[in-house]
């Protein structure tokens, strides 16, 4: 029986949507990965229609921008889990796994001595920062962190990702924003600071299904946790600067897990 495994339009989703295909397949079941548009409701539209029958969520896009829960005033990883699990279970929509890691919204610095958004905020008047332009006015971001740790820049840039990249290996800028999994994140030996005032929402990846095939959900439990962010971003690293195509990068991940 075929299951159609949705991804979001980027590579790491790509991976994930075939390490979930790779894993059924071994149980016998066929699969069928097919990525959406760019929009963040695409994919939960196309599992609400039946057009797929599962995908890859992060739980603050979920609670932010698909359930559209009220903002907690500080956010908690385990409390967000739980709200999104029954948010989607009023729309009969199972979390059928939770694969370990996050894709947080992070500061990322070359500077030594910095651990954290409040070493950061200490210093951060006499620095230059670099984020892509709606990360400026989203809730979720620079006005976030001005109203928890008073963060405020001598200068703000916006540029997009690879344009960021860029600018803090010539030290054009001294602060960037960098997603938690990025493969960019080592290859340019960035340091991510802690969000130790748990201003920001965390985005851990969860498997959500509709409908499935028999024993398809038991099946994918053995990806419960396997995933760290450390793992997810060598993954990454595998696709974006190795050139390895997705399907070869799950063959080798389910591998080292002795699947």
């Amino acid at each position: 029986m075929k299951v159609v495994v949705g991804a979001k339009p980027f590579n790491e989703q790509r991976i994930l949507a075939h390490i979930i295909g790779k894993l059924l397949e071994r149980e016998g079941f066929e699969y069928e990965v097919r990525v959406s548009e760019p929009r963040l409701e695409a994919n939960l539209e196309a599992l609400e229609r039946g057009e797929i029958n599962l995908y890859v969520e992060y739980t603050g896009t979920a609670y932010n921008a698909l359930l559209k829960l009220p903002p907690m005033e500080t956010w908690d990883e385990e409390r967000v889990f739980e709200a999104v699990r029954e948010g989607f279970k009023g729309k009969g929509i199972e979390v059928v796994a939770r694969l370990g890691f996050r894709n947080d919204f992070a500061l990322a610095v070359k500077r030594e001595g910095l651990r954290t958004i409040s070493d950061l905020a200490g210093i951060s008047k006499s620095l230059t920062f670099a984020c892509p332009a709606p990360y400026i006015e989203r809730p979720d971001g620079l006005p976030r962190l001005r109203e928890v740790y008073g963060l405020e820049f001598r200068e703000i840039k916006p540029l997009m990702p690879p344009e960021m990249y860029e600018a803090i290996s010539k030290g054009e800028v001294d602060v960037i924003t960098a997603f938690t999994t990025d493969a960019r994140v080592d290859a340019f030996k960035l340091a991510l600071l802690e969000d130790d005032k748990k201003a920001l929402p965390p985005y851990e990846a969860i498997v959500i299904a509709g409908e499935l095939p028999e024993g398809a959900a038991k099946v994918l439990k053995a990806l419960e946790g396997k995933i760290s962010t450390e793992t997810m971003r060598r993954l990454n690293h595998m696709l974006d600067f190795e050139g390895k195509r997705e399907e070869e990068i799950a063959e080798e991940f389910l591998a080292s897990l002795g699947i």
